[in-house]
């Protein structure tokens, strides 16, 4: 079965209207809805989106609500912040130079055995991820 790790930034692109990027991300994640796609998370995922959402609707009850209902929607598997993870996030993030939580996307996704997918400029640049588009280019509905 084909799989992804997904960064918050699709995640919250995708609830945003006024994100540039919103069409591409709600359109990959009914892609990944549709064909049965396994979307990995690290746990913290949640809060973040959450948090983000949040703060954009300056509504803390919706942001939390809209935040379980996508992560549920797309049934994502959420990976625990635990030692192992913790300790690829460093490995991955200190040779790629990456900010803390973007090594722990790259580490979910390595874990996982899947690619990032990502609208973050360092995620694609150095630590191989695919944006919506070209994650949706490479694995086309069978």
């Amino acid at each position: 079965m084909r799989a992804a790790a997904v960064d918050a930034s699709v995640w919250i692109a995708a609830q945003d209207p006024a994100d540039p990027f919103c069409t591409q991300s709600r359109l990959f994640f009914s892609h990944a809805v549709v064909a049965g796609i396994i979307v990995h998370v690290p746990a913290f995922a949640r809060v973040e989106v959450a948090c983000a959402l949040a703060r954009k609707l300056r509504h803390s009850v919706r942001g939390e609500r809209l935040a379980n209902l996508v992560f549920k929607t797309a049934g994502a598997k959420e990976h625990a912040v635990n030692s192992v993870l913790l300790a690829k996030a460093l490995a991955l993030g200190t040779t790629k130079f990456l900010r803390g939580a973007d090594a722990i996307y790259s580490a979910t996704a390595e874990i996982a055995g899947c690619t990032l997918v990502s609208w973050d400029k360092e995620h694609l640049q150095r630590a191989g991820a695919l944006t919506p588009d070209d994650w949706l280019v490479a694995n086309p509905l069978p």
